[in-house]
């Protein structure tokens, strides 16, 4: 393996930030998903396997936009959470759509990449706390209609033997 100087090594790892940073967003927006179309959806637990798998597939194609607004409509989010999941929002558009337009030049320079990694980092840690937060909800319902650590546990080693086995 080639030794990367400087400029490649910090290029590389804000790249990886970048990286990161659009996973734990992906994750809060996949979160949202659960939570609108299994926890807060009435009509999700009397139904059977195959609708429910229906009711998944169609709520896991919409936008985090629309997630939010369905989620609005199922309960009334306290306020301090509504604001974090609207920054949620504004800042996973703005990472997709704009980060690296806005930032084109400090790309370009050592001390702008330094100030893109610290940015990056903490755009992740906001997704994660957020993620973890909505991640306690679903799990608490889990509990509730009797989906045990268990089960859970189970699932992703079969998870992870059927990515392994490809």
């Amino acid at each position: 393996m080639e030794e990367l100087d400087t400029n490649a090594q910090q290029r590389r790892e804000t790249f990886a930030r970048y990286g990161l940073a659009m996973y734990q967003a992906q994750c809060v927006e996949k979160s949202i998903a659960i939570l609108v179309s299994n926890v807060f959806n009435e009509e999700f637990l009397p139904s059977g396997p195959d609708h429910r798998e229906i009711i998944q597939e169609k709520v896991f194609a919409k936008t985090l936009g629309h997630l939010l607004s369905y989620l609005r409509k199922q309960i009334a989010v306290p306020p301090n959470l509504d604001h974090n999941l609207a920054e949620a929002l504004r800042k996973r558009n703005w990472l997709a759509h704009e980060y690296f337009w806005d930032r084109a030049a400090e790309l370009l320079t050592i001390p702008g990449r330094e100030k893109m990694i610290d940015e990056l980092t903490m755009l992740s840690e906001f997704f994660s706390k957020l993620d973890s937060h909505l991640t306690l909800t679903y799990e608490k319902w889990a509990r509730k209609v009797g989906i045990t650590e268990e089960l859970v546990e189970k699932e992703l080693k079969a998870l992870i033997q059927s990515a392994e086995e490809k």
